[in-house]
């Protein structure tokens, strides 16, 4: 009789390996019977040829339940044996065949059973063997066949726990992309239970750690949208208690995962008795309990608790340990959204200070200025002689205290044009303008104060046609402004330089000094308001250090730029950057 072919559902490999041919071959020729039946009904997929003349059947039994190949007396015993091994999981050695034929007294059989992706069984590897026939021969071809079929069982075991990785991994990185999305704590908790439900859970409750350990229940999420609006009713009604035995009040004692597998009902209403908060309960579903903690640089944020619809459900360390990694990532997520509220939180107080600063500022200068000019006319009115004689001493003393009414006035002017600058109160009309025009103009305005100071000016560098776009009165209130700080700064017969000229896109007005310089660390910060570059009251030069801020903010309300370069000891070079014309 010709044996039975196995049946794959696998297409073979090109090239099988020695060993597993010769164990093939072996199988299929070996004196002991050998079957592979599926599913329950006990079809046959494979027979090596001593089970064929056993069972007295041919290749037109592959795919017929076994108790058929094997008639009306000897299948039904075989069957049930079958049944107890398929139903119950069971690997069953050496068993005899009771209640059947007088040939089927001498059989014993033994069946290996072989479970699917979840654990179900899905065949059942088969050998029969006569009390007679048994023999060394035919024990090794028993341990052969077992060692194949347990061989086989490892292989597909190995292949299920990759799979799973494969999918632990997937659904992980599924999860850092979607919390990664969110700025804010309620969405960055949404986006986590929409990932792990119904993964982990059929709902979940969220919490969080406010100030002083005080829980804020966040939300309570149920994968099935149709029932949502019930779990967000029972928000105000399960309110966090300290003796909760999940949730944050549980993390709170112990920040470790936590499950909770019987009176899961009982531990989740203990704060509330309310019929109606118990009926939602029952109809959203109370199985088991896990809950994790999310912690976020050493620290507790709060948990999440995921309820399973199943009772007495009990958590696998693997689905544990991918609730500790989802919670993880969670918890990062939700110290960014926190750090990002305070930044907010701490810009926004930033922003309302320094307007409520800028507000002061103008509304104190318009109430000095006006006290400064009636001085500063009272003193002319003095010196004049209109209130009587006048002598040369007065004269002088006069003349100081007019030096320094106009040195205030002038301070205060300042502090009204930065406040103006700061709340947008400056008009600029955009114009084509010719920088080095531009630039005699400012230099013709501070042109007395090189003779004063005994400073050298150098005169203007650079092409004489190039075109910029700007405003040309704040253009020419940015060039004196840095024209009279290289004048402040510079020593007698220094020399101070100007220069105009071009790059690929901009046109740019210098102005160059032989100061002391300005150190590295300064840089930038002599741009800021207030800001100096001797601190102390004593060596502070006139002014209040808001020139160079007020020029930036022109220059940049301008499209352009107003930038430094300075060695200290060698002085410094002042470029005020504008967007070329069109035509330029």
């Amino acid at each position: 009789m010709a044996p039975v072919k196995p049946s794959r559902t696998e297409p073979e490999e090109d090239a099988e390996v020695p060993i597993d041919a010769a164990l093939r071959q072996y199988i299929q020729q070996g004196a002991l019977p050998f079957a592979v039946t599926r599913d329950p009904d006990h079809k046959l997929v494979y027979a090596n040829s001593a089970f064929c003349r056993l069972a007295g059947v041919g290749a037109s039994a592959l795919g017929t339940p076994i108790a058929i190949a094997f008639g009306e007396i000897e299948g039904p015993a075989l069957s049930g044996l079958l049944d107890r091994a398929f139903q119950d999981d069971a690997q069953l050695l050496d068993e005899r065949i009771t209640g059947s034929s007088q040939r089927a007294s001498r059989w014993h059989c033994s069946v290996w059973p072989v479970v699917d992706a979840n654990g179900k069984t899905e065949a059942l590897g088969i050998e029969i063997r006569e009390v007679e026939a048994a023999g060394s021969a035919l024990e090794f071809q028993r341990r052969i066949a077992e060692q194949m079929l347990l061989g086989a069982l490892r292989e597909r075991e190995l292949a299920d726990d990759a799979e799973a990785g494969r999918r632990r991994a997937a659904f992980l990185a599924e999860a850092g992309r979607l919390l990664a999305e969110s700025l804010d704590q309620s969405s960055t908790l949404i986006a986590l239970t929409k990932l792990a439900l119904p993964t982990l859970g059929a709902w979940c409750i969220v919490d969080v750690l406010q100030e002083g350990n005080a829980i804020n229940r966040l939300g309570i999420y149920h994968a099935d949208p149709e029932k949502q609006q019930l779990a967000h009713s029972l928000e105000s009604r399960l309110a966090p208690l300290a003796e909760d035995q999940f949730g944050a009040a549980a993390m709170l004692r112990s920040a470790t995962p936590t499950a909770i597998t019987d009176d899961v009902e009982g531990s989740l209403a203990a704060g509330t008795r309310n019929p109606d908060s118990l009926r939602i309960l029952r109809k959203l579903g109370v199985g088991s309990l896990l809950t994790v903690p999310l912690i976020a640089r050493g620290s507790l944020l709060g948990a999440v608790t995921f309820v399973s619809d199943e009772r007495g459900r009990r958590y696998a360390a693997a689905e544990v340990q991918l609730a500790q990694d989802l919670a993880h990532r969670a918890a990062l997520a939700l110290d960014n959204a926190q750090m990002y509220e305070m930044a907010v939180s701490l810009r926004h107080s930033a922003e309302t200070a320094n307007t409520a600063k800028t507000a002061f500022l103008g509304a104190m200068s318009h109430e000095l200025r006006t006290p400064l000019n009636a001085i500063g006319g009272y003193i002319d009115l003095l010196d004049m002689g209109l209130r009587g004689p006048v002598t040369a001493e007065q004269h002088a003393d006069f003349a100081r205290v007019k030096t320094s009414q106009q040195h205030l006035t002038l301070l205060i002017t300042e502090i009204l044009n930065f406040a103006r600058s700061a709340r947008g109160g400056i008009s600029y009309a955009i114009a084509d303008l010719n920088i080095h025009e531009t630039m005699a103009h400012a230099v013709a305005l501070v042109e007395p104060l090189f003779g004063q100071k005994g400073i050298l000016f150098d005169g203007i560098s650079g092409d004489a046609t190039i075109v910029a776009r700007g405003d040309s009165e704040r253009v020419t209130q940015v060039l004196v402004n840095l024209l009279s700080n290289a004048i402040k700064f510079t020593p007698p017969e220094g020399h101070i330089s100007a220069e105009c000229g071009e790059t690929e896109d901009t046109a740019f007005l210098r102005v160059s000094d032989a100061g002391p310089g300005i150190p590295p660390a300064k840089a930038e910060m002599i741009f800021e308001p207030f800001v100096q570059l001797r601190d102390t009251l004593s060596d502070r030069e006139g002014g209040v250090g808001l020139g160079l801020a007020i020029s930036r903010d022109l220059a940049r309300a301008m499209k352009g730029e107003l930038t430094v370069e300075s060695v200290e000891g060698k002085g410094s070079r002042f470029t005020l950057h504008l967007p070329l014309a069109k035509d330029g």
